[in-house]
């Protein structure tokens, strides 16, 4: 039997043998999952939306954004109960910001470090007690997934600051304000206008000329954000007047491609 103080220990170490939730991603590289992951951006209203405990769970915690439902349909039991409870949250007072790990204390009865975990044990958690029953079958806890090769769970980054932004479709008229996140690129804003409007890609997406720049509609720069394209977000600016968040807010205009009077 093995002693909680070794159970934990078993967390700390290399997780590369006994792999069955991924591979460890080699030192100093890093694949193009990884890198499209570290740019996907998702709000925490989108996070919200996602509350279901058993059927669409998911969580953020220390900036990065999971999907947990696989993990709790393939482990059915009480240690899945505390993630379930969870689902839509942010789960970061859960985690230690400098390690990236669960927090842990160190119980004056034993005299040995634990996991601090008052939501209840969970799953990848060691028990308290000596036990035999701990199953140790993981390559890596599923707080760790972003460290996987190929992450399991991991679906992106939460961002910090998120701004409205109001699509105007020039050839029907039609208009949407989306909540996006400041990091999206245009390009990324454009992924998800596409449950508006299917072919928001054969657009052309232009903006207001600001003072100085003549009169003229500027094509955005799609591979930019929109502080990027000089389009600020003043939400900060009328909350300071008293001025609600939604006073101004600012628009992308869309040409269709073959339209003849696009400006």
């Amino acid at each position: 039997e093995a002693p909680p103080s070794l159970a934990l220990g078993a967390l700390k170490g290399d997780h590369r043998e006994g792999c069955s939730m991924g591979t460890m991603a080699a030192d100093g590289e890093e694949g193009s999952m990884h890198m499209e992951l570290e740019r996907t951006y998702l709000t925490p209203n989108e996070v919200a939306s996602h509350s279901s405990p058993h059927n669409d769970c998911w969580v953020s915690f220390l900036g990065r954004v999971y999907n947990l439902t696989p993990l709790i349909q393939d482990n059915p039991g009480e240690l899945i109960q505390p993630i379930a409870d969870a689902a839509g949250k942010d789960i970061s007072h859960w985690f230690d910001s400098k390690t990236s790990d669960v927090k842990r204390y160190m119980n004056l009865d034993t005299g040995l470090e634990q996991y601090y975990t008052p939501m209840g044990r969970f799953l990848h958690i060691p028990p308290s007690n000596p036990t035999d029953d701990f199953v140790t079958d993981f390559d890596l806890p599923w707080w760790m997934d972003h460290q996987a090769e190929e992450p399991l769970y991991w679906q992106g980054m939460l961002s910090q600051q998120t701004r409205k932004i109001r699509i105007v479709n020039m050839l029907t008229k039609d208009e949407h304000t989306l909540e996006v996140c400041s990091e999206d690129t245009v390009e990324q804003i454009q992924s998800k206008y596409l449950v508006y409007n299917q072919h928001g890609a054969s657009y052309t997406w232009k903006r207001l000329p600001n003072d100085g720049e003549g009169k003229d509609m500027l094509v955005l720069d799609m591979a930019k954000n929109l502080d990027g394209n000089i389009l600020r977000d003043e939400a900060a600016d009328f909350e300071e007047l008293g001025l609600d968040d939604d006073y101004f807010v600012p628009s992308i205009h869309l040409y269709y491609k073959d339209d003849l009077t696009e400006g």
